[in-house]
């Protein structure tokens, strides 16, 4: 038989790890990336036809990666809704219940 179990810290601590990773490693590593590949084109590895291309190509996955990564947000915001709709239908269980 399947037994269900909700550890709220658990579930709260993941999900903060989570946004945490998104908004103060993840995505701010993508920007510092993005800034490092646009002084590159512009300087370093400067061709005339190319790197205007490049530029372009690596911007648009760029804005692709930022976006799925973005998205793991939803997963903490997932995992703590789940958590709560169980302790919600737990309480409408015991108030239905006798007393």
């Amino acid at each position: 038989m399947a037994q269900t179990h909700v550890d709220d810290e658990q579930v709260n601590s993941t999900a903060a790890k989570l946004n945490n990773a998104v908004n103060s490693t993840l995505v701010p590593q993508l920007s510092e990336l993005q800034r490092e590949v646009e002084t590159l084109l512009g300087d370093g590895l400067k061709l005339a036809q190319t790197s205007p291309r490049l530029s372009e190509s690596y911007a648009n996955f760029n804005t692709s990666v930022t976006q799925a990564v973005n998205n793991i947000t939803e997963f903490a915001k997932q995992f703590q809704q789940i958590a709560k709709s169980v302790q919600d239908l737990d309480s409408q269980i015991a108030s239905s219940m006798p007393k």
